[in-house]
This record gives C-alpha cells, structure tokens and sequence, in this order.
C-alpha cells in the first residue's frame, strides 16, 4: 500500500499560514486575534458647561501571539534571538523588526495549491519578539506536546 503523501505536509489541516518576510514559518497552529483600540480625549469648549465630547485619540495595537509545535524550523528562535543581539552589540543587531503577513484561506481551498489564493491576507508592519517561551512546562504524566510561542510587538497592521 503506498503512503499517504498527505500524512506529510504540515499545513493540511491549517487554514492560514504565516509569513516572515516572504518566508512562511513551519507549523504555527495557532494566532491571536488581531486588535486595535483608539483612546477617547475628552474635549471641553469654553463657556460650555454642560459636559465635555469625545473625540479619538491615540491608537493602539495588541500584542500577537503566535504558537507552534516543537520542530526543526528555528525561525522564530532565530528571531528572537536577534532583540537579545540588540543590548549585547547594537552592530550587529539588524532586520530584528521584520514584517509579518497573516493569509487566511478559505475552508474548501487548498493552502498548498499555487492557484488557491487567500482569502484575507493581512501585514503586520515592524514586527519584533517581545516574548519567547522556547520550552513550556513539561509533565512526565500527562500526554501534551510541546508548544513554543512567540508574543509580537508590532506598529500597526492593515488587510492588504
């Protein structure tokens, strides 16, 4: 009987994937949601004192967290280790803010196919690690796997 080749592609059962400049990172399975919040200024006009009008202010984006499972792919590692090049020697600390793209497809598409296109895709602008947990917790009882993750502090993200 011949192998299933599906039974070896890690993104079959993933609807997006995650893009690093272009190069699409290896197993994620799972992504915050993205969120932004504008701040509401309270204005007053003078002779009027009857109360104050909200206008927007300053705009502000949540972290994103990715999550993966235990791999041989060290992007995200690799990342991180860039933010940590930034205090140890400045000089050699480059590209350590990176874009990010998020494609969303379509629950009947193929991801792998070079004719399915995303759905949604979404850039995420001056990406850097803000948290990576390399190792969770690990249990000898218990039957989990293991996750990294990686928190992203980022300047903005816009659907392209």
């Amino acid at each position: 009987m011949a192998p299933r080749t599906s039974s070896f592609d890690p993104y079959r059962t993933f609807k997006f994937k995650v893009r690093l400049d272009q190069q699409v990172i290896a197993g994620v399975n799972k992504l915050s949601a993205l969120a932004r919040s504008v701040a509401a200024n309270e204005l007053k006009q003078g002779g009027d004192f009857l109360g104050s009008y909200p206008s927007p202010g300053m705009v502000s984006y949540e972290d994103v967290t990715l999550e993966q499972g235990w791999s041989a792919d060290t992007t995200l590692e690799d990342w991180a280790d860039q933010a940590l090049r930034l205090h140890l020697d400045p000089a050699r600390a480059k590209n350590f803010k990176r874009t990010v793209f998020i494609d969303v497809y379509r629950l009947d598409g193929n991801p792998l196919s070079p004719q399915s296109a995303p759905a949604l895709s979404f850039k995420l602008a001056r990406c850097w690690v803000s948290r990576f947990v390399a190792m969770p917790e690990l249990n000898a009882d218990s039957a989990g796997i293991g996750i990294r993750s990686v928190t992203l502090k980022h300047e903005g993200w816009q659907r392209v």
